[in-house]
């Protein structure tokens, strides 16, 4: 419709069109003319062309101020604005060389101005409305969802988001990435896991449901701090939030539902218990000396941590060579009876590395892998606090107005007395530790990642700790001088044995 209609006022006045601007979703009341990229692209080039045509002025702007701009722009330029609907629905020119086209030119913007507003207000009023009874007000799709029509209490049929659950699996996929955090991952590894498994990016999930649908984009990535924010978002339990992330709430303190749950409570809780826990444990920085077996290998004599200690072999057959190993200065070490400090300990780091993977994995390698997961506990405390002012408010308001108004407020006050009594019965119940046993062993896990830090994760959760003694005899194998201990680690092999003879001694 606006491609014909300006095509034929182009026609009229005898050009030839040079190139297009479209911008497509992109509102003039919210940006400037050089705030858009296609035409940006053309205003930064005035000697290729020599008139603009818009179907309509509000297609250009919707300000005075931006108007002003656009004439200054032109009269500078010496180019030809036409409107071809103007007022009255006739082709409408602009002559920047008349005092009457300039008083014109600001007129009309200020009747656009002013009709972008009151737009803007019916908008809100009207988006503000379905979230009071649970409607999706529309935009872009939340991730995991799809639009459905449904009857809602008002009596009308309108938008609700349902579980996306067809074609690419989205509300899958955002469980997915809540499982996974709850069992540990980071949002780096849930990022990567997306990137392999080719998972639909955010961005082209909301194309798909555009209306009419938006192209693709090939190039669109996962990225890190989208996943985060996806997983703090309570977008995934069904609620409305603001643009700052915040969950819109009813008088009473409810939130206020646009669609249905992919999560339950229980899940919400622990996701977010879960990232509180990640964020405390991150929030020290990341040693850069941080070798594979840091915090593991300690040295006999001292019980300090031994350090990784990289040299070039300058004599002999491995002159040249880069050696790796293993050392524990004698800072902290005993005085001997000469009056000089124990030496340090040195062993190389190759054969180390090698018999604790094997050790750890002979140990402990069979046994399924468990972790600690702290189940998200309950805070009313600070509700409670909010709702009981909010009470007290009301009950004084309530005293000082009559009819319509008094009835609005008394309803108001008995929903939030019940919301009060129903938080009153649990204020507050903190978290709570579980041992949970995890898919695959600890071979597997093992055997998976092959990164050393995660690696040395694993070797301080199970409680690795290996030490390295004195050198006892000529050319003696590095393994001779180690220690290996584990931790408290639960075994399920010998718990089943312990129950097993605790049942034969009782009968």
């Amino acid at each position: 419709m606006q491609t014909d209609t300006i095509t034929q006022a182009g026609l009229s006045i005898g050009g030839s069109f040079v190139g297009w601007a479209r911008d497509t979703d992109v509102s003039a009341l919210k940006t400037t003319p050089w705030e858009r990229k296609e035409l940006r692209h053309w205003l930064d080039r005035p000697d290729e062309w020599d008139v603009i045509i818009w179907q309509r002025m509000d297609r250009a702007v919707r300000s005075m101020g931006d108007m002003a701009d656009l004439g200054r722009y032109a009269k500078k330029h010496g180019k030809r604005l036409i409107f071809a609907s103007g007022p009255g629905g006739g082709m409408l020119e602009l002559d920047f060389t008349s005092i009457m086209s300039e008083f014109m030119m600001m007129f009309l913007a200020f009747a656009a101005q002013l009709e972008g507003q009151t737009i803007l207000e019916r908008n809100q009023g009207a988006a503000a409305y379905l979230q009071q009874i649970g409607r999706w007000a529309g935009g872009g799709v939340p991730y995991g969802f799809r639009p459905d029509r449904k009857v809602f209490p008002d009596g009308n049929e309108g938008w609700f988001l349902v579980a996306d659950e067809e074609d690419d699996g989205t509300a899958a996929i955002r469980r997915e990435m809540a499982a996974m955090a709850i069992e540990g991952a980071t949002f780096t590894d849930i990022q990567e896991h997306l990137t392999a498994t080719k998972a639909i990016t955010p961005k082209n999930h909301r194309a798909k449901h555009a209306r009419p649908p938006r192209d693709f984009d090939p190039d669109d990535k996962w990225h890190v701090s989208t996943v985060a924010k996806m997983l703090q978002s309570p977008v995934m339990r069904g609620h409305t939030v603001k643009k700052d992330g915040t969950p819109v709430l009813t008088a009473t303190g409810d939130p206020v539902f646009q669609g249905e749950a992919l999560i339950g409570d229980a899940d919400w809780f622990d996701l977010q218990e879960a990232l509180k826990s990640r964020a405390k444990a991150g929030s020290a920085p990341r040693r850069k000396d941080a070798h594979p077996l840091l915090g593991v290998l300690v040295c006999g004599t001292c019980g300090r941590n031994m350090v990784l200690h990289v040299y070039t072999e300058r004599r002999g057959k491995d002159a040249g060579k880069r050696i790796d190993q293993f050392t524990c200065s004698n800072t902290f070490h005993p005085v001997g009876p000469d009056g000089k400090r124990v030496p340090g300990l040195t062993v190389k780091a190759e054969p180390v590395i090698k018999y604790v993977e094997e050790e750890f994995l002979r140990r402990i390698g069979r046994f399924r892998l468990t972790k600690v997961v702290t189940r998200g506990g309950v805070d009313n405390r600070a509700a409670i606090a909010e709702l009981e002012t909010s009470i007290a408010t009301l009950g004084r308001n309530l005293a000082t107005v009559q009819g319509a108004a008094a009835e609005i407020l008394a309803g108001q006050l008995n929903g939030m007395s019940e919301r009060l009594a129903v938080l009153r019965l649990t204020p507050y119940e903190p978290p709570r530790q579980e041992v949970v046993e995890l898919p695959g062993t600890w071979a597997d896990e093992w055997a998976k990642d092959s990164d050393n830090h995660r690696r040395r994760a694993m070797l301080l959760q199970a409680g690795v700790r290996v030490t390295v003694g004195n050198v006892t005899r000529w050319r003696q194998p590095p393994e001779e001088r180690l220690t290996f201990e584990l931790g408290e680690f639960d075994d399920p092999e010998a718990a089943a044995l312990e129950a097993i003879a605790r049942e034969e001694a009782t009968d």
